[in-house]
């Protein structure tokens, strides 16, 4: 059954959505995952791509951002890592097409393409607005019969 898991994010920190999405990365990462992170534009990519690189001290979140250019110029993906992030609106069939393990979501909405997934992270700031867009992806998902999972998150 695909299954989506919301981490409710409790304390306001800042970049609370790409700090989780980094530690979910890393994680996913050491269980040989390969994931999907889609946000809504593309100064969030750069936002997250910087923050992946300086991840802690010690360790970056290894990962690649996949831009319209090379979507524009690459007939197939040749990615080296299994971790990429993207633009929602950018998504295509060829990179649906790479079975992708987990869908983490850092979008206002349900991204279109969802069922291509069998695992969806849904990543909700401790924000009023980001908490109400929250709700509506949960019922968005509920009632595609999905089964969700809320995790209370503190960073």
């Amino acid at each position: 059954m695909k299954q989506v898991d919301f981490y409710l994010i409790k304390n306001s920190v800042k970049q609370a959505r790409y700090k989780l999405a980094s530690r979910l990365a890393s994680k996913l990462q050491k269980m040989e995952k390969s994931l999907l992170i889609v946000t809504n534009s593309t100064s969030e990519v750069s936002e997250l791509d910087e923050l992946m690189w300086a991840y802690s001290d010690t360790s970056f979140v290894a990962h690649e951002v996949i831009t319209k250019a090379e979507l524009e110029t690459e007939s197939s993906l040749e990615l080296a890592c299994n971790t990429h992030i993207v633009e929602q609106q950018l998504v295509t069939t060829a990179i649906l097409e790479r079975n992708y393990d987990v869908l983490v979501n850092l979008c206002d909405d349900v991204p279109m393409f969802n069922h291509h997934f069998i695992r969806i992270a849904e990543v909700i700031d401790s924000d009023e607005d980001a908490k109400i867009a929250g709700r509506n992806r949960y019922k968005h998902y509920k009632s595609e019969g999905f089964e969700l999972q809320m995790h209370d998150i503190s960073l």
